[in-house]
C-alpha cells in the first residue's frame, strides 16, 4: 500500500517531535525526582540530627543533676540515717525543690550500703521508707551494678504495667571518700516523648513523617504517630534499625514497621547504657505525590504541544505537497498529449523552478529535452554545492561565532555589574565560572582521547601526564619504562592509560601522598605495569576495600585485557598495584 508523501511528512515530523518531547519530559521528570528525593533526605537528616542533639543534651543534663545531688550534704546525711525519722525533713531542705523545679523525674531512691531503701514518689508528693512497687529486684540489681561501676550508669527496664522505666545511678561518698550508698533517679519518660513526638505538618515532616526511638529488643521507646500505646509494644525490625545497630548511619528507602515504603534516616544514639536507635521517616507516597503532579503536568503539556505541532506540521505538509499534486495532475495531461497546458503558480523556491521548467517543457518538449536535462544537472549540482557551502559556513559560524558569543556574554556581565559594589563578588564568581567551564571542556575533550596517546603511543602519553602533574601539583610523579616497542596494540594502550589515570585520580583524591611511581616493562611476551604511592593506604585484607569505583574500574579493565592484577596495601604504608597483560 502506497503512503502519500504528505502523510509521510506528517508522520516523520510528528514522530521526531514526540520523541523530542518525551526525552525532554523524561529528563525533566528524573531531574525533579532526584532533586526532591535529595531534598527530602537532607530534611530527614536535619530533623533526626536536631532530635538526636536534644536527646543527648537531655541525658547530659540528667547526669549533671545527679552529680550535683550526690555531692550535696543533704544526700550524704539522708544516706547516713536512712532509717531515721529526720530523713523527710532533710530531703525537703534542698533536694525536693531541686527536683520538682525541673519536673524531669518520677522518683528519687536512696540505698545505703546495708541495702536499706528510701524512695520518694515525686508525682504524688508521697515519701516513705522502703520501696512500695513491684520493681524491687530491678532496683537491687541496679544498685549492685552502680557499686561495681566507677562512673554514672543509665539503664532501662519495662515495668509490670508495660511502662518504661529509665534509671540513672551514681555512688555517693562521705567526706572521707568512703562509699556510703547509691543515689538513683527515675527519669520521667514523658519528657523524652515530648522531645521526640511531633504531629504537626509544619514541623518539616508533612502528614506522614515521624521521629522515634527503638531499643535493642527492636521495640519502640517513644510514641508512634500512627499507633497508640506503641512504647514497648510496637516492634520495629526494619532494615534501617538493623543497619544502625551494626554501626551504620545513613538513609534509604525501606519498609517501615507498618510495612509501608518510607524514606528513612537512621543512626544510633551515643548514650552509655541505652542501646537506642533514632529514626526519622516519611511515607514514600507522600514525597512522590509532588512528583506525580509534575509528571501529570508534563504529560498534559506534551499532549498540548503535540496537538499544536500536529496542526503546524499538517499545514506545512499541505503547503509543500499542494503544488506537487497540481504538478502531478498536469503531468497526467501531458501523458494524454496535452503539451500546451501550463501551471500558473508562483513559488520562490525549488518548486517554482520546477514549475517554470515544466511550463517550458510543455511548449518545447522535443526541442528543449537535452537543454532541460542539462539545466536539471546544473541545478542538482548547484543544490549539492550549496548544501556543502552551507555546511562549511555553518561550521565556521559554530567555530568562530559561538565562542565569541560566549565571550560577549561575559563582557556584558562585567559591564552591567561593574559599578555595583554589592555585586562585585557575584561578578567575580561568574567570571571564574566561565573560565572553569572553558577549562573543563578542554579537560573533558583531552580525557576522552588524548591526542598524544593516539599519535605517539602510551609511553609519550604517560610522560606528558607526568610533566603536567609535576608542574601543576605538589605530587611527585615518577615514570620508568623498558619496553621493546614504542607503540603497543591500540586497545591495550588505551586501557593501560585509563588504568594509570584511575590510579592517579585515587592517589590525588584519597591517598594524601607525596610520591607517585609508575613502571612499565615487558617480560616474556607480557606487558607489566607497576603502580605505587606513598599515601595513607588501606587494609587490603578487609573484604570491603574493593567497594570503591576506582579499584573496581581498574580490575574490570585488566579483566577485559585477560590480564592479572595484584593489590597490596597497609594503613599508612601506601598502595602497590601490579598488573600483567598478555601481548
Amino acid at each position: 500500500m502506497r503512503v502519500p508523501i504528505s502523510l509521510k511528512l506528517i508522520l516523520y515530523f510528528l514522530t521526531i517531535s514526540i520523541i523530542s518531547i518525551f526525552v525532554v519530559g523524561k529528563y525533566s521528570y528524573e531531574k525533579a525526582k532526584n532533586a526532591l528525593l535529595s531534598r527530602t533526605y537532607e530534611q530527614l537528616i536535619s530533623v533526626r540530627t536536631e532530635k538526636e542533639k536534644r536527646i543527648i543534651n537531655f541525658f547530659n543534663q540528667r547526669i549533671n543533676d545527679i552529680e550535683n545531688i550526690a555531692k550535696h550534704a543533704d544526700t550524704k546525711e539522708i544516706l547516713s540515717q536512712i532509717t531515721g525519722p529526720l530523713s523527710n525533713s532533710i530531703f525537703n531542705k534542698y533536694i525536693y525543690g531541686y527536683l520538682q523545679a525541673g519536673d524531669f523525674y518520677k522518683k528519687i531512691i536512696f540505698i545505703d550500703t546495708q541495702s536499706n531503701i528510701l524512695s520518694y514518689q515525686l508525682t504524688n508528693n508521697d515519701f516513705f521508707p522502703g520501696i512500695n512497687n513491684d520493681n524491687l529486684l530491678s532496683y537491687s540489681v541496679f544498685f549492685n551494678d552502680t557499686l561495681k561501676n566507677n562512673s554514672i550508669i543509665i539503664s532501662e527496664i519495662k515495668s509490670n504495667n508495660d511502662n518504661p522505666i529509665i534509671n540513672i545511678g551514681i555512688k555517693v561518698f562521705n567526706d572521707k571518700n568512703i562509699i556510703i550508698g547509691t543515689l538513683i533517679l527515675e527519669i520521667a519518660h514523658e519528657r523524652i516523648d515530648e522531645i521526640m513526638f511531633e504531629n504537626k505538618e509544619h514541623k518539616g515532616l508533612g502528614k506522614t513523617g515521624e521521629v522515634y526511638l527503638v531499643g535493642n529488643d527492636y521495640l519502640m521507646r517513644s510514641s508512634s504517630r500512627f499507633q497508640s500505646n506503641s512504647i514497648f509494644e510496637t516492634k520495629v525490625e526494619t532494615q534501617g534499625v538493623i543497619n544502625a545497630f551494626k554501626g551504620i548511619a545513613g538513609f534509604d528507602k525501606i519498609k517501615d514497621y507498618r510495612n509501608i515504603d518510607v524514606l528513612s534516616s537512621y543512626n544510633s544514639l551515643p548514650i552509655n547504657g541505652l542501646n537506642w536507635i533514632i529514626l526519622a521517616e516519611i511515607d514514600y507516597d507522600e514525597v512522590m505525590s509532588i512528583i506525580g503532579q509534575i509528571e501529570n503536568h508534563i504529560m498534559y503539556l506534551s499532549i498540548i504541544v503535540s496537538l499544536i505541532l500536529l496542526g503546524i506540521i499538517a499545514t506545512l505538509s499541505s503547503n509543500i505537497t499542494s503544488p506537487i499534486r497540481k504538478l502531478q495532475a498536469a503531468t497526467e495531461d501531458i501523458l494524454k498529449g496535452d503539451y500546451g497546458k501550463t501551471l500558473n503558480l508562483k513559488y520562490d523556491n525549488e518548486i517554482g523552478d520546477l514549475i517554470y521548467t515544466f511550463n517550458r517543457m510543455t511548449v518545447k518538449l522535443k526541442e528543449q529535452s537535452e537543454k532541460i536535462e542539462y539545466e536539471q544537472t546544473i541545478r542538482t549540482t548547484a543544490v549539492i554545492n550549496g548544501q556543502e557551502d552551507e555546511r562549511q559556513r555553518l561550521s565556521r559560524e559554530l567555530h568562530d561565532g559561538l565562542a565569541q558569543y560566549v565571550l560577549a556574554i561575559k563582557m556584558k556581565l562585567e559591564h552591567i555589574f561593574s559599578t555595583d559594589e554589592n555585586k562585585q563578588q557575584l561578578i567575580e564568581e561568574a567570571k571564574n565560572l566561565f573560565s572553569e567551564t572553558i577549562k573543563e571542556i578542554s579537560n573533558i575533550s583531552n580525557n576522552l582521547m588524548p591526542a598524544v596517546l593516539k599519535e605517539y603511543g602510551l609511553i609519550k602519553a604517560i610522560e606528558k601526564l607526568a610533566v603536567t602533574i609535576n608542574k601543576e601539583s605538589d605530587l611527585k610523579f615518577n615514570f620508568k619504562f623498558s619496553t621493546k616497542k614504542e607503540k603497543l596494540n591500540e586497545k591495550i594502550e588505551v586501557y593501560l592509560y585509563r588504568i594509570v589515570q584511575e590510579a592517579l585520580s585515587n592517589t590525588i583524591k584519597h591517598a594524601k601522598a607525596k610520591d607517585f611511581f609508575i613502571e612499565l616493562y615487558e617480560e616474556e611476551n607480557r606487558i607489566n605495569l607497576l603502580i605505587k604511592d606513598s599515601g595513607i593506604g588501606f587494609d587490603s585484607s578487609e573484604q570491603n576495600t574493593m567497594k570503591g569505583n576506582g579499584l573496581i574500574n581498574i580490575k574490570e579493565r585488566v579483566k577485559l585485557l585477560s590480564g592479572n592484577i595484584y593489590i597490596k596495601s597497609k594503613i599508612n604504608n601506601g598502595v602497590l598495584i601490579k598488573i600483567s597483560i598478555p601481548l
